[in-house]
């Protein structure tokens, strides 16, 4: 959940990280191109050759648009060229999810999976990485609830009340939101105390003790597996 590349040190496969980095210096070539079609390409491989899409996401998709990121902080890329990179990825990350099921048997499935509700804070418009937990969560057998980028501290405690989600994900990127984080994850704690809180983003740190802290979107399943921190 988070907008910047984690890293993959403790790879045990150094041909698979080597791959990866390839794969992801082309995907990164292909959004400053502007070319949606070679990104798409390029994301699909690394499905194609083993990759899962929680290691797609980790070592391919997020340290290019973290080196977009160091490119507009370096005046490299204009605003524009960041905002394009961050719309083609979301296409991407569409064009490879398997399309939505609408027959009575994906209806009943809806009903019986556990609910995922995921947010960013009020004010924190950076929600990339956010989108890729929502899927990650998916392949995980949630029933995701994307509730999307800059969501009203009250206007998420009604949702959370009205749809009773089993866990829910904030996001925060922007270290001035650090606070309103705090807020928001204990405003959740205190209406809901049994609800699992998972937090990522780049602006998120250990010290926030309210729930768990997701640094890296390979490892979300190996959390959900633990006890929630309260």
């Amino acid at each position: 959940m988070t907008e910047r590349y984690a890293g993959t040190d403790n790879s045990e496969d150094q041909g698979a990280g080597r791959t990866a980095a390839q794969l992801s210096r082309l995907y990164l070539d292909a959004l400053r191109a502007a070319s949606g079609p070679n990104a798409y390409r390029i994301a699909a491989r690394g499905l194609g050759e083993g990759m899962s899409i929680p290691e797609l996401y980790q070592r391919v998709i997020a340290p290019a648009m973290y080196e977009i990121g160091v490119l507009w902080e370096k005046g490299a890329l204009t605003v524009a060229d960041e905002h394009l990179a961050t719309a083609l990825t979301h296409r991407v990350l569409a064009a490879l999810r398997p399309p939505l099921r609408v027959d009575a048997d994906a209806e009943r499935s809806d009903q019986v999976r556990e609910r995922a509700m995921l947010a960013t804070v009020q004010g924190e418009q950076h929600a990339l990485g956010l989108r890729m937990a929502a899927d990650v969560l998916e392949d995980a057998g949630f029933q995701t609830i994307y509730l999307g980028a800059d969501v009203p501290t009250e206007a998420l405690l009604q949702a959370l009340d009205s749809l009773s989600p089993d866990l829910l994900a904030l996001s925060v990127t922007m270290p001035e939101l650090k606070p309103r984080l705090e807020e928001v994850a204990g405003a959740v704690r205190r209406r809901h105390p049994e609800m699992s809180l998972i937090l990522g983003g780049q602006a998120a740190s250990p010290d926030l003790d309210r729930g768990t802290l997701i640094e890296d979107l390979e490892r979300i399943p190996e959390a959900l597996a633990g006890p929630p921190q309260v």
